[in-house]
């Protein structure tokens, strides 16, 4: 299974009921807050997996996400994918394996060899989706609820920053980049097969099945549960206390970082707080 496809989408391990959206009181509070486990991909079905976020949006004051999405953060990204010398296909695939990578780009998406070499590793792998799951919308169901707020000219907060995600996301090892692009390619109908299970489990709000499927972050290294989740959860509660206290706030976030001892279901629990879930 490609570790890094599901990271992307998801961003951790989870644990609990079956609901992506949870209700947020305490005494204390300005009033009543939301957290949404989103799935990162550009297709409507996700965007209507739970209906009742759609009337929370109109009700709340402000929308919280992992980061913003805008035009000089997307650029940023998009110059981040380009390989820099040493890191291009040609640099660091044998030629049998820059065949089976060009070979695969140019059948799947039609992009040719000359392209597909500018881009890093981890920027091929991320263009599996595309395969996978191809997109029907312009946009991922964040940037869409992002793109609603924005119409109800209501406040649009970050817990992350770009370039921390960035740091994660490219700080990974070249070698690591690798062998999840190669995995994913020479294995695609088993990759498949698991995408089909996480829309599955994405699809009935069950946390404990996309915890099932990202279980074996555990045992990798660079690709940690501790890096790719729970230390971010950590200190994403801090921020996130603050918005509690200030006004009522749609918090969407990827999935993943909802549950578990570490996750943002059961800190926030730790802190006084009562998060139910809404079936």
């Amino acid at each position: 299974m490609c570790k890094i496809l599901f990271f992307l989408l998801l961003s951790g391990v989870t644990f609990g009921q079956k609901s992506l959206l949870w209700q947020i009181t305490r005494d204390g509070s300005k009033d009543t807050s939301y957290l949404y486990g989103s799935i990162h991909l550009a297709n409507k079905k996700y965007f209507y997996v739970n209906s009742q976020i759609h009337e929370i949006k109109k009700k709340v004051d402000a929308a919280v996400f992992e980061i913003i999405i805008k035009p000089d953060s997307t650029a940023f990204i998009a110059s981040s994918l380009k390989a820099n010398a040493g890191e291009k296909i040609k640099d660091v695939f044998s030629v049998e394996d820059q065949k089976l990578i060009f070979d695969y780009f140019q059948s799947k998406l039609g992009i040719q060899a000359l392209m597909v070499n500018e881009f890093k590793p981890i920027a091929l792998t991320a263009l599996l989706f595309q395969i996978l799951i191809p997109p029907d919308t312009t946009a991922s169901i964040d940037q869409l609820l992002q793109n609603d707020f924005s119409s109800m000219n209501k406040p649009i907060i970050s817990l992350e920053s770009v370039k921390m995600q960035h740091d994660i996301l490219f700080g990974i090892p070249l070698n690591v980049q690798k062998k999840q692009l190669l995995e994913g390619i020479q294995n695609e109908d088993s990759l498949k097969l698991s995408m089909n299970q996480l829309d599955s489990v994405y699809c009935s709000q069950d946390l404990d099945g996309i915890a099932l499927l990202l279980d074996d972050l555990n045992n990798q290294d660079y690709l940690s549960k501790e890096l790719l989740n729970d230390s971010r959860n950590i200190k994403m509660i801090p921020k996130i206390q603050v918005l509690l206290s200030q006004q009522s706030n749609l918090i969407c976030v990827g999935a993943a970082h909802l549950g578990g001892q570490k996750g943002l279901i059961h800190l926030l629990r730790l802190e006084g707080y009562r998060v139910i879930p809404m079936n």
